[in-house]
């Protein structure tokens, strides 16, 4: 072999190890990160390893040449057999990281860089041996690359797939540094056509329970992990990808199409425990069921809420309701009917002028819809009740907005301007879902440039909202100062959720004026 030719072996060798080196730095850095803040637990010490290796990498750099080959061999070799040994050590530290902790880090580093995410993922590439892959390695993979190809992780809308392009330079990147055999043709038809099984699957199902009682979820993951090293073949790693997003929008949107009425199902459970004596398993059931709804209201909270999580919940009420009922029947308990002091004809001909002094244009439509709806229910169906029957459960309410129709066109004595305030918010709700669902559904150019006439409503819906918003912020003050501590958390529940779904309209009327003031015509 002549000396430029191996010299030009030495160069490839020295990039390659410098390429492991930076994956393995990276996994290094994020492990105790990691370990420190899910975890609480002291990380490796390799840091000292890590700084050695880098000085002696740094070193070979400046003294690549024709001179003393066989030294320069020798150095690389004892440097690729180190930087093997940190990795297996990285790789027995990341054996002790269950899937969970790695998610539950990302969602509190809400600011990432996506080199950072790549990186990582080189690292498991790197560290894999043959083409059996641990289910965990997978699954921790598989979520580091959804949360590279989501473009968009907020809260209101349903995650899409950035560039596709993009994506398959990564994929394909990542194809050849794993070094496996090319696959067969018939193979990658047949893996492909699995995926679009699922997904075709998924867009047929129309319920949390008939997700969950499928087992899509469970019959996808355990898919994934029989890959093997087809997971990252470019294009079956493109449609996993589109297929992991389009199951988190599916949950996203049935849970907030189900979210009242699973929250009224175990809601009835509490109220059920303070009218009925129970006995001591019922006791203890009550207890585990009471630590699982809050665990499940912390997860919540923090988008981390599993389709498993609500189905367990759902499991539970659906065995305790029918023991307190018929514990409350035996007892003899009952609280009496909710009475609102005057006839229905009187409710009736109240709700019917429903009299809006301001923003009549804006809201009266949905106001008198909101208002018709509750006064066709019985009058002494609970609150939580009435927001689950077929007439109202569409308007998405909350049992408090029931209330304060109840009180505004009753007899009781109230603070009216705060119950009519409460009701004009729930309009407007109404108002902004609708014009979300319609901007939505727009599928000709217009929705590129914004120019139907829908754009400019619901802007100015947008802005309305805006402004209720800030007059939410002033009746939780006063109640806060008043010491409603109660009243005050059924106010801040109809405050968050005018501010989601004000969010979600927002982004969608401003986003084609957005997009015309970033390079390239995208957001951001």
């Amino acid at each position: 072999m002549s000396t430029v030719q191996e010299l030009s072996v030495l160069h490839r060798r020295y990039a390659d190890i410098s390429h492991r080196f930076r994956a393995a730095w990276t996994f290094h850095q994020f492990i105790q990160s990691l370990e420190k803040s899910v975890l609480e637990r002291p990380s490796g010490g390799h840091s000292d390893d890590f700084q050695a290796l880098y000085t002696e990498l740094k070193e070979i750099s400046q003294s690549l040449n024709a001179q003393d080959i066989e030294r320069l061999r020798s150095k690389l070799e004892l440097l690729d057999r180190r930087l093997g040994e940190l990795i297996w050590a990285l790789e027995e530290e990341d054996s002790r990281v269950a899937p969970y902790a790695l998610r539950q880090f990302f969602r509190r580093v809400k600011n990432y860089d996506e080199k950072i995410l790549v990186q990582l993922v080189k690292f498991y590439v790197y560290a894999q041996h043959g083409e059996i892959w641990l289910a965990d390695r997978i699954d921790k993979v598989d979520f580091l690359l959804t949360r590279l190809s989501a473009e968009d992780l907020d809260q209101t809308n349903a995650p899409g797939l950035r560039d596709a392009r993009g994506l398959m330079e990564i994929f394909t990147a990542l194809w050849s540094l794993l070094g496996a055999d090319v696959a067969q043709p018939q193979v990658l038809a047949e893996r492909r056509g699995a995926i679009d099984g699922i997904r075709a699957e998924l867009e047929r199902i129309e319920t949390l329970d008939e997700l969950n009682e499928g087992g899509l979820i469970r019959r996808y993951r355990d898919f994934k992990h029989g890959l093997g090293n087809l997971f990252f073949e470019p294009g079956v790693a493109l449609a996993v990808q589109e297929t992991n997003l389009a199951i988190k929008g599916k949950v996203r949107k049935l849970y907030r199409q189900e979210e009242r009425r699973i929250v009224a199902e175990y809601q009835r459970v509490f109220e059920l425990e303070r009218e009925v004596p129970v006995d001591g398993q019922l006791d203890g059931e009550l207890s585990l069921f009471r630590q699982e709804v809050e665990r499940f209201e912390q997860q919540l909270q923090k988008d981390e809420f599993k389709l498993d999580d609500i189905a367990q919940i759902r499991q539970r009420v659906r065995s305790l309701l029918p023991r307190l009922n018929e514990a409350r029947s035996g007892s003899a308990v009952s609280t009496g009917p909710l009475r609102l002091g005057d006839t229905g004809e009187q409710r009736a001909a109240l709700a019917a002028q429903a009299p809006l002094t301001e923003r009549e244009d804006l809201l009266g439509e949905h106001y008198r819809q909101l208002v018709d709806a509750i006064r066709e229910v019985n009058p002494d169906l609970r609150p939580d009740s009435v927001v689950l029957t077929p007439a109202v459960f569409p308007l998405r309410l909350e049992a408090r907005e029931v209330l304060a129709y109840r009180r505004l066109f009753g007899a009781e004595d109230c603070d009216r301007e705060l119950e009519q305030f409460l009701l004009e918010a729930a309009a407007l709700r109404m108002r902004l879902n609708e014009e979300a669902q319609e901007i939505t559904g727009i599928l000709d150019e217009t929705s590129a440039t914004g120019e139907a006439p829908i754009y400019g409503r619901a802007r100015l819906t947008a802005s309305t909202a805006d402004a209720y918003l800030w007059r939410f912020n002033h009746v939780l003050h006063e109640l806060q100062l008043a010491g409603e501590v109660a009243e005050g958390r059924q106010v801040q529940l109809l405050r968050m959720r005018l501010m989601r779904d004000y969010s979600g309209l927002w982004l969608l009327a401003h986003k084609p004026f957005l997009s015309r003031r970033v390079p390239g015509g995208t957001l951001a």
